[in-house]
């Protein structure tokens, strides 16, 4: 039987998604990247925001239309299952807990029990994501992600390790760390992301360590045992921490359960012990009650904190949610704020590229896009170099700056 996967989302669903396919493989179904030469279409669906929601309904329609038999996996389908259900009556639903069924639900059963997301097949390139954990210890007003995925369930640490292992065996070289938090890692089986990094970091081989997105109050908790496993040469030195509003009172009505202040000692420090690093950042513009006073705290940290990387997403209100009852700001007032951001973050990340030219750094070499080999620096700068091999390190000396990246000759 054939199947098409069709994947959206973040790290932890792209994670999922090569669960699926190594599952389908090694059952003797053929993966394909043509949906009229498939049996089954997988999609893999995200519901963050409501843009993205609407082209996860437009794409299970289309799928509806062509006759495919259709599993909706992932966030939609533990979410918002009746929504699938109106638009595709017979579309099979595979929620993020129980993607190890995956030919179960093509073959028709239902009988499904919980299973952490190790020690099972895996599709292995050259970069994998690897979730650790399920779900989230916390409760922001605007999530919908803590509905579709529950509670925080912390994954084995031998088991992850274990699969690691099997990867940087048959060639892997970037590893990604992937949940909704994960420095909450551990927290409910008396582990720790710290302990987590060391375990892995101490396994032979060259390759490197990218760990993913934190909650600002987990990080904080484990922050110096987190900066001293940082220090392991295999580490990137990366640090992705949403602050998504600088205001008090956003926070507050955001339920983050941080403030400014400790979120700036946390970036500080980072930057402090690890001179060339790489922080990124998320904000959310215009959410309800944000004044302008509100939204120009948080330009004034952008400006303070000067981060490489700050992903900006307007409001968007999510079902069941809290924040989905409040008064929305005008479209307008969103749409202005969303593109002063953009403006003063792009700005400030090409800033912080210029620096770079003229220094050298290593570099591992991940993937082509046309005369460019593309690479990462052990800061996690994305680097372009025209002279690099896939799959080696190399010295790369930097001689142009871009707006989200650098370029640079290998030396």
């Amino acid at each position: 039987m054939k199947v098409y996967i069709e994947t959206y989302g973040c790290a932890a669903a792209q994670g999922d998604a090569a669960i699926m396919e190594g599952i389908l493989l090694q059952r003797g179904y053929e993966i394909v990247g043509d949906t009229d030469k498939a049996d089954v279409v997988v999609i893999v669906t995200c519901i963050v925001v409501d843009a993205t929601q609407q082209r996860m309904i437009s794409r299970i329609k289309k799928f509806n239309e062509m006759g495919k038999k259709i599993v909706v996996a992932e966030c939609m389908a533990s979410a918002l299952p009746h929504v699938v259900k109106k638009i595709a009556p017979h579309a099979m639903l595979l929620p993020p807990r129980y993607i190890h069924h995956i030919v179960d639900v093509i073959e028709g059963k239902r009988d499904f029990i919980e299973k952490p997301k190790v020690l099972l097949p895996r599709k292995i390139g050259i970069r994998l994501n690897i979730p650790i954990a399920e779900g989230c210890l916390y409760n922001c007003s605007y999530c919908i992600t803590k509905i579709a995925r529950g509670k925080l369930l912390s994954f084995q640490m031998e088991g992850i390790v274990e699969d690691v292992k099997k990867a940087i065996e048959k060639g892997c070289k970037e590893i990604r760390l992937t949940t909704q938090d994960t420095a909450s890692y551990g927290i409910d089986i008396g582990k720790s992301l710290p302990e987590l990094i060391n375990e892995i970091a101490s396994i032979e081989g060259e390759f490197r360590i990218r760990v993913g997105m934190m909650h600002p109050s987990s990080a904080y908790r484990i922050f110096d045992e987190l900066m001293e496993a940082y220090e392991n040469e295999k580490v990137y030195k990366f640090l992705h921490l949403p602050l998504q509003s600088a205001s008090p009172k956003i926070l507050r009505a955001m339920r983050r359960g941080y403030s400014y202040e400790q979120f700036k000692e946390i970036v500080h420090a980072f930057r402090k012990k690890f001179s060339h690093s790489t922080f990124a950042t998320d904000i959310i513009v215009a959410f309800p009650g944000e004044s302008e006073q509100d939204f120009n705290e948080t330009m004034e940290a952008i400006k303070e904190l000067q981060p490489d990387i700050t992903n900006v997403t307007r409001f968007s209100p999510r079902p069941y949610t809290e924040a989905a009852k409040l008064k929305k700001l005008p479209t307008q007032v969103a749409k202005q704020r969303s593109r002063i951001t953009s403006e003063i973050a792009l700005k400030i990340s090409y800033e912080r590229n210029k620096k770079l030219i003229g220094k050298t750094f290593q570099a591992l070499f991940l993937e082509k896009r046309g005369e460019w080999t593309i690479g990462k620096t052990d800061g996690y700068k994305s680097v372009y170099a025209k002279n690099a091999t896939i799959g080696e390190f190399a010295m790369v000396k930097i001689t142009n700056a871009k707006l989200t990246h650098v370029e640079g000759i290998v030396e």
